[in-house]
């Protein structure tokens, strides 16, 4: 499983598409810091996982975060460093984050751009028990997550998108009877396709993360619709669960 994902990971096309949404990181690490002001979060140690090529925690350091990033992918921890050099960043699998982190605690844990259901549910709750492990008793959870109930009333079968120099076409499959949707991602240059990868995500209601988050042993605070102030609603994109331990 893990050879699966790491193919996709550290394609350069990949890491090319995340570096084109660099931006968004920005308006990520600006409303991450109202959370913590907002919400009364004494510290500043950070923990960002994954941590991608680092596009939030650069912006969270610029704001004077201690950043810590944890991603499965080599090619990722070594873009992060690059890009964020007073971050610490660690190669390692959310599901045995206790032992990368060799008892380090944070004031906050940041889990966004839609990073879980890559695996199976179980692992899921695995992950948010890691969290559980690693996160100091005032400290808040912050999980962005894609809303299913949105997706499967709004996701195109197939989607083109340009990202220079590709043209990118995902053609989606969602089976409603284990919530994955299947994505076969083309590469096109030039008229022809230069990769193609196939993978599957399990996407969450609203209930069913917050059962499993509870589950893990968070107490729900607030949900928001994206990096916004505003209050969840069913019809909404994304939402982003702001959680403390129990």
């Amino acid at each position: 499983m893990d050879e699966y994902w790491l193919k996709i990971f550290e394609s350069d096309l990949y890491i090319n598409e995340m570096l084109k949404l660099w931006e968004e990181g920005n308006k990520w690490a600006k409303w991450i810091d109202e959370v913590s002001r907002k919400y009364n979060v004494k510290g500043k140690k950070i923990l960002d996982v994954p941590c991608g090529i680092g596009r939030v925690s650069y912006f969270l350091s610029k704001l004077g975060y201690e950043i810590t990033g944890v991603d499965i992918s080599e090619k990722m921890v070594k873009k992060s460093k690059e890009n964020v050099p007073t971050g610490t960043f660690l190669k390692g699998d959310m599901r045995k984050l206790t032992q990368v982190l060799s008892g380090e605690s944070y004031d906050i844990i940041i889990n966004i751009f839609n990073s879980l259901g890559y695996y199976e549910e179980e692992d899921d709750l695995k992950i948010l028990r890691e969290f559980r492990g690693v996160i100091k008793d005032a400290g808040l959870l912050i999980v962005n997550l894609d809303n299913r109930d949105f997706l499967i009333y709004n996701k195109p079968e197939i989607i083109h998108s340009y990202i220079p120099p590709y043209l990118v076409i995902d053609n989606n499959n969602f089976d409603p009877f284990t919530s994955r949707l299947q994505v076969t991602r083309s590469y096109i240059k030039d008229g022809k396709e230069v990769e193609k990868v196939t993978f599957s995500q399990r996407y969450y209601s609203l209930h069913e993360i917050v059962d499993l988050m509870r589950k893990a042993g968070f107490e729900i605070i607030d949900v928001y619709s994206g990096y916004s102030w505003k209050k969840f609603e069913i019809s909404d994109p994304q939402m982003t669960i702001i959680a403390k331990p129990m």
